[in-house]
This record gives C-alpha cells, structure tokens and sequence, in this order.
C-alpha cells in the first residue's frame, strides 16, 4: 500500500511539474535542428572511416558533407529543410540524447575505432557525445539509420561540388616562376602550362576527365581554404597560390610556401602536371 501511494506521489509531481513549465515543455517539443555531425575512423589507418556534416547557412541553404577530407568528399546544397525533420526523426528514435558525453574501454587499446557525435538547435540546446573503443548500446543500429539515410546521395551523386577551373602559381626569388591552369571546356578541357625554368609556355587541350582525377588529388591532400598553419612573404620561400572555381560557383583561394623541401600538397600537384611537363 505504501508503495503505491509513493508511485501516486510521485507521478502527481511530475505531473505538476510539466504543468507548472509549460513553455519550457513545450518548446523541448519544437525544436529544430541546426547543425548535425557524425564521425567515425580508425586512429591507425590513413584516410578511412565515414562522416556527415549538415548545416543551416545564412543564405537559406542546408550544407551537406559526406566524408569530409577523405578523398571521396562530397560537399553539395539543398533548398530542402526537411533534412533536419528527418536527421531529428533518427535522433529521437535512438534515443541519441540519452548518450553520454564519453564512452571509453576498460582496458587500453591502441588501435581502435573513434566516433563522435553532434547536434544543436534553434533553441541555442546542444548534445555531444563520443568515444574511443566503446559505444552506445544500440550503436550499430543508430549507425547504420544514418549510413541508410545519405545512402543516397552516395550512390545518385547528387549536387556534387566538382572543380570547373584550377590554377596553381608557383614562385621563389631563384627565378622559379610557374603557372599551371586546368579548366573544363564543353567537350574537352583546356590546359595552360607556363614554366619559366622550362622556358615552356603551352596551352593545350585533354579529356574533362583529367579534372576529376585532379579532384582527387585535391581531396587526398586536403586543400582546403583554411589548410595551412602559416603563410610568409620571406623570399627565401617558395611561394605557392591555389585558386579554384567549382560548378556550385563556390571558390576556394589558399596560399601555402615551403623551403627547402617541397610540402606534400605542392608535390602532389607537381606530379599531376608532370605527364605533360616530361613530354
């Protein structure tokens, strides 16, 4: 008997206290997703692993990211909100608020799968949550709610940002001065090569094809807008300017330099024009 009245007791208090907090209550109910981010990889293994990435821009537009900085990225725009309905559809039904901030294995591990998870609302309420070999639960069914979902745009590659035009400037005070540009024509792209060490100065045309495969090359070293720790006017370095155009027309303009030794994005690049440079 005195359970039950305990149970009764408690109930009622809960009860009053939705009651007394309606608008609080309320608006727990209404909210909508901002921004949502999941991420998965291995902390041993170069450029694997999956990731989504959805924000609300100023502009009205919903960013998506799939697998940023792997060499498959994909990063588009909808005009469709309902994608924050949706992601906040799968939230709710695994309960992804309930998770905890961290999650860590009992014992040590070296090699080992990491996960991080977040999301905000309108509200300014936001949830993090990740760990490091150890999970959720119902992990893998949450996980894989949100492989199926942007499922497709994997396959229909839908809105895919993809480079219409790149130029690379490279100079140094030892009279290196160099300019590559690649740009997609209707049938065919147009390729610039001017090399002042080579004494070369060519334009030319080949496949579009060449700038998907660039576009790898782009993804696989990361060039990105804010991609570099420093930047210095000092002519004992080589100075190097990347400027891109994308079919979004969304560009990227990035400056990086090197000294003695050739930084990896630049090498990369070197050795994507070198097929023409050696001919």
């Amino acid at each position: 008997m005195k359970k039950n009245l305990l149970l009764i007791s408690l109930i009622t208090l809960m009860v009053s206290c939705i009651s007394q907090n309606p608008q609080n209550h309320n608006a727990m109910k209404t909210e909508r997703l901002t921004y949502f981010s999941f991420n998965q990889h291995n902390t041993m293994r170069y450029l694997n692993g999956e990731g989504y990435k959805v924000s609300a821009e100023k502009d009205g537009r919903i960013r998506v990211i799939i697998d940023e900085t792997l060499p498959d990225e994909k990063e588009f725009y909808l005009d469709d909100v309902s994608i924050f309905d949706s992601l906040k559809a799968i939230v709710d039904e695994y309960k992804m608020d309930k998770y905890k901030s961290n999650y860590k294995p009992l014992m040590r591990v070296l090699d080992g799968d990491s996960w991080s998870l977040y999301y905000k609302y309108d509200s300014g309420r936001s949830v993090s949550s990740g760990g490091y070999m150890a999970w959720p639960r119902n992990y893998s069914e949450a996980h894989q709610a949100l492989a199926d979902y942007f499922k497709q745009w994997r396959e229909w590659q839908v809105g895919i940002k993809m480079i219409d035009y790149f130029k690379f400037t490279s100079k140094n005070k030892q009279g290196r001065d160099i300019e590559y540009i690649l740009e997609r024509g209707d049938e065919e792209a147009t390729l610039t090569l001017r090399d002042a060490e080579r004494n070369m100065n060519d334009t030319l045309a080949v496949s579009n094809d060449y700038l998907t495969e660039l576009q790898q090359v782009a993804n696989e070293v990361r060039l990105k807008e804010k991609m570099y720790d420093y930047y210095t006017e000092d002519e004992a370095y080589t100075q190097c300017h990347y400027f891109v155009r994308y079919n979004t027309g969304d560009t990227l303009n990035a400056v990086n330099c090197y000294s003695n030794h050739m930084g990896h994005r630049e090498s990369a690049i070197f050795n994507f024009f070198s097929r023409w440079l050696h001919e």
